[in-house]
């Protein structure tokens, strides 16, 4: 939202920390809204529409200066939930997101949680999380490995690098289990999943 606005006007934004309190200012304003967002069923177009109006309202008061429109329009489109590429799953207690890509296609991207499965090299010969995982979990240099594992290591920290709040990589058991307990001594946290119900 900054660099948006910046790009397209002469005023920064201020801080929040800055942001007046006082009754009847665009600072109150912008803090009710900002409760608004975190607490509003964003996922409605008409909802979302109507907390981006006040958002257009406020932020010129705020910078004193009228922000790009287009630029902006940009930043406060609203996008659904569910994106066409992804699907819902599971029950209607306990809704969950599955959106299936490759890492590479995810580079630039943030999101709030990943899922990295482990796979076969381009060649067919390594795994490419058990790989990596074991530097990891014996505190190896990814420069001593061989050059099929520092590719599969530089394409995973891409991918580790995706997720904001939760990252998680699947491994096959027999090739992982020599490693966990060094990575569960660094604070990993490890479950084993069985297809077993």
């Amino acid at each position: 939202m900054r660099r948006a606005f910046r790009q397209g006007s002469d005023n920064a934004l201020p801080a929040i920390q800055r942001i007046e309190r006082s009754a009847a200012t665009a600072g109150l304003q912008m803090r009710v809204l900002l409760h608004d967002l975190l607490s509003a069923d964003i996922d409605d177009p008409e909802q979302w529409r109507a907390l981006m109006e006040r958002l257009r309202e406020v932020l010129p008061q705020l910078a004193d200066a009228p922000p790009a429109a287009r630029r902006l329009d940009d930043v406060l489109r609203y996008i659904p939930l569910l994106a066409p590429h992804a699907e819902a799953v599971g029950n209607d207690t306990a809704p969950m997101m599955s959106v299936a890509t490759s890492i590479q296609r995810a580079k630039g991207e943030t999101h709030a949680a990943s899922l990295i499965l482990e796979c076969l090299d381009s060649r067919g010969r390594k795994y490419d999380v058990h790989e990596t995982l074991a530097l990891v979990a014996q505190s190896k240099d990814v420069a001593d490995a061989p050059v099929t594992v520092r590719k599969a290591a530089q394409l995973l920290f891409v991918g580790a690098t995706r997720p904001t709040h939760l990252l998680g990589f699947a491994a096959h058991r027999n090739r992982i289990e020599p490693h966990l307990g060094a990575l569960q001594a660094r604070g990993w946290l490890v479950r084993s999943v069985s297809h077993e119900r």
